[in-house]
C-alpha cells in the first residue's frame, strides 16, 4: 500500500495518473452522449452501429502503421499532442452543431478522426510508463493505470446518463473536449526520458522497422505469440459480453433494464477490485497468474449460463470481471521488461492487434450464437473457450515469461538496431 501511494506521489506518474483519470471520466461521459445524440439526430439503429463500427475500426486498421513513429518519437509530445487533438475535435462536434453545420457524414468523419487519436495514444502510455516507473513498482504502475480506466467506466456513463437527461448531448461532448486539454496541460509538466534515433526516416527504412515490430511479436526470440494469443482471447470474451448482458437479463433471467445495470455494474466492479489489487501486490509468476484467472473466469462464465438468480449472477460476473481485469497489467509488464524501449511503441501496436481482431470476431459471431443457441449456452460456450484458451497458451505462456529481467535498463540492448544507437537521451 505504501509503495503505490509512493507512486502516487512521484511527480511524472501521479500527473500522468491524474490526467488520465480525468479524461478517462470525460471520454466514457462522451460515449453515452454521443450514442444517444446520433440516435436522437436520426432515430436510426443503423447510424448507431456506424458509430461503433467507426470508434473501433481505426485502431485495427492504422495501428500497426503507428508503432515506428512512436518509437522515434518524445513520447510526451505524441500524448500531448494526441490529447489536444482529439480534445479539439470533440469540442468541434458541439460547435459545429450550434452553427446547424453538422450533418451525419460530418460527424462520421470526426468520430473517426477521434478514434484515430486515441488508438495511437494507447500504446504511447504504456510505452512511457517503464521511462518513469521504477522496474520494481512496473506492476503497481500498470494496474493503476488500468484503474483510472476502470473508474471512468464505471463514473462516466453514469454521469452521461444524468447530465444528457438535464442537458443537450452536445453540453457533455463539449465537457469531454475539456477534460481532454486538462489531460494535455497535466502532460506539460511531466519529464519524460527520450533517446532520438540517429538515423533519418526513409519509406524503405519504415517497412523495415514496421516489420522488425512484427518479428519481436511473432518471432522467436522473445516469444511474444502467446502473449498476442492472450489478448485475442481476451478480446472475444469482453467484447461480446457487455453486448450479451441486456439479452441475458431479460431471456435468461427474465429480469428488466434494472437488472442489466445490475449486471454490468458488477463487471466493471469486478475489473476494478481485480486492478486494485494488482497495484499493491505483485504476483509470483505473472504468466500462471493469467492462466489460473483466466481458467477461474471460464468457470464462472459456465456457472452464469446455468443460474436464473439475478444475486448469484451478480457475485458469478464481478468474479468473472476479476479474472479477465488480471490480463492486461500483466501483459503489459511482461513486454516492458523483456522489450527495448526503442521498440516498445512498435510491440505494444502490434499486441493490440490481437485484441482488437478478438473484438471483432467475437462481434460477428455473438448474433449467430444468440440466434442458434440462445443467450444461456452462448455464455456457456464463452466459457468454454475462455478455459480452453487458457490451457492452450499456459505452456507457450509460462515460456514467455521466462528469464524477464529485473532491470528494464538492461534490456536496451535486446536487439541491436543501428538506426537507434543512443546518442543522447533528452528529458522533456
Amino acid at each position: 500500500m505504501n509503495e503505490s501511494l509512493a507512486l502516487i506521489r512521484e511527480k511524472n506518474f501521479g500527473l500522468l495518473l491524474g490526467g488520465q483519470l480525468i479524461s478517462q471520466i470525460g471520454e466514457n461521459l462522451n460515449r453515452v452522449a454521443l450514442l444517444w445524440f446520433v440516435y436522437k439526430l436520426t432515430n436510426s439503429p443503423g447510424a448507431v452501429a456506424t458509430i461503433g463500427i467507426l470508434q473501433t475500426l481505426p485502431p485495427l486498421l492504422f495501428g500497426w502503421l503507428t508503432g515506428v513513429a512512436l518509437d522515434r518519437s518524445s513520447k510526451k509530445s505524441v500524448m500531448l499532442g494526441l490529447d489536444t487533438t482529439r480534445g479539439l475535435i470533440v469540442l468541434l462536434i458541439p460547435i459545429l452543431y450550434y452553427f446547424h453545420w453538422l450533418s451525419l457524414p460530418v460527424l462520421d468523419v470526426l468520430v473517426f478522426l477521434i478514434a484515430v487519436t486515441s488508438g495511437i495514444f494507447g500504446p504511447a502510455l504504456y510505452a512511457s510508463i517503464p521511462e518513469i516507473v521504477p522496474p520494481d513498482k512496473t506492476i503497481a504502475g500498470n494496474a493503476m493505470m488500468q484503474t483510472v480506466g476502470q473508474i471512468g467506466m464505471l463514473l462516466g456513463p453514469i454521469l452521461g446518463g444524468v447530465l444528457v437527461s438535464f442537458w443537450n448531448p452536445t453540453v457533455v461532448m463539449a465537457i469531454n473536449g475539456l477534460t481532454f486539454l486538462i489531460s494535455a496541460i497535466f502532460l506539460i509538466f511531466i519529464h519524460i526520458r527520450w533517446t532520438p534515433p540517429t538515423t533519418p526516416l526513409s519509406p524503405g527504412l519504415f517497412f523495415r522497422e514496421t516489420a522488425e515490430g512484427f518479428k519481436v511479436v511473432f518471432g522467436k526470440q522473445h516469444n511474444f505469440l502467446p502473449l498476442f494469443l492472450v489478448m485475442t482471447f481476451y478480446g472475444l470474451i469482453t467484447g461480446p459480453l457487455n453486448i450479451l448482458l441486456p439479452i441475458y437479463a431479460k431471456n435468461s433471467l427474465h429480469e428488466g433494464s434494472g437488472a442489466f445495470g445490475l449486471l454490468i455494474s458488477a463487471l466493471g466492479v469486478g475489473m476494478l477490485l481485480s486492478s486494485l489489487l494488482l497495484s499493491l501486490y505483485s504476483p509470483r509468476s505473472m504468466g500462471v497468474c493469467i492462466r489460473n484467472a483466466f481458467m477461474l473466469a471460464g468457470l464462472l462464465l459456465g456457472g452464469l449460463s446455468v443460474t436464473h438468480s439475478l444475486p448469484l449472477a451478480i457475485i458469478l460476473l464481478a468474479a468473472a470481471g476479476m479474472g479477465l481485469s488480471v490480463t492486461n497489467p500483466l501483459i503489459h509488464t511482461i513486454v516492458q521488461k523483456k522489450t527495448s524501449p526503442e521498440l516498445l511503441g512498435r510491440t505494444f501496436s502490434t499486441i493490440s492487434l490481437g485484441f482488437l481482431s478478438g473484438l471483432i470476431l467475437g462481434m460477428a459471431c455473438l448474433p449467430f450464437l444468440l440466434n442458434s443457441i440462445g443467450p444461456s449456452r452462448t455464455v456457456l460456450v464463452m466459457g468454454i473457450v475462455l478455459f480452453s484458451g487458457a490451457i492452450v497458451v499456459s505452456a507457450p505462456l509460462m515460456r514467455s515469461e521466462k528469464q524477464l529481467p529485473t532491470d528494464n535498463e538492461s534490456t536496451r540492448n535486446l536487439i541491436g538496431l543501428q538506426q537507434f544507437s543512443p546518442v543522447e537521451v533528452r528529458e522533456d
